[in-house]
């Protein structure tokens, strides 16, 4: 069983590592109950940071959003950037694409709507980026606050069971001495 354990370990990590496996499993990580919206709020924080960024430094917004494709971290998002810049390459604004994903969540695709109407994209996507960090951070201390007790109760349950493996050996010996 063990070995069998550690083939499929191999080969799972294996296929992770290709582009289809990836893919695969990013997808399955923004699905996932708690973390997926932990994941996604990252990434979509780290997307808005690089672009604000980038695009208050003067970068045209093609090239920032191929440099923020290969930043994102996530294939299935990076494949949404990816399809954004196309149609930004046809004339089409930042937020209908990204809208049409359905990956961002709607309140990044309306301020990016509202930076691009009033000409102030970088200051929109830099206070989405600051709000969605306090969230994660807010979001992050609570699952630890919830975490905490668990641990401290799977410790207690280790630590009972080496006692129990200790002292039921030498009861044993004593019960058999009389």
């Amino acid at each position: 069983l063990l070995l069998l354990a550690a083939g499929a370990a191999y080969y799972l990590r294996r296929y992770f590592h290709t582009a289809g496996g990836k893919a695969q499993l990013d997808a399955w990580l923004l699905r996932a109950p708690v973390a997926g919206t932990l994941i996604r709020m990252i990434s979509v924080s780290r997307f808005t940071r690089t672009l604000g960024t980038l695009l208050q430094s003067g970068v045209p917004a093609l090239t920032a959003l191929d440099i923020v494709q290969s930043v994102i971290g996530n294939t299935v998002l990076a494949e949404a950037v990816r399809k954004a810049r196309e149609n930004v390459r046809e004339g089409e604004s930042i937020a209908d694409p990204l809208r049409r994903s359905g990956l961002f969540p709607p309140v990044v695709v309306q301020m990016v709507a509202v930076g691009e109407k009033s000409g102030e994209l970088e200051k929109m996507l830099l206070k989405v980026s600051d709000s969605f960090d306090r969230t994660v951070e807010s979001r992050i201390a609570a699952l630890m606050s919830l975490v905490e007790p668990a641990i401290i109760l799977v410790m207690g349950l280790i630590i009972g069971l080496i006692v129990i493996a200790i002292l039921l050996p030498i009861l044993q010996m004593s019960s058999g001495v009389r």
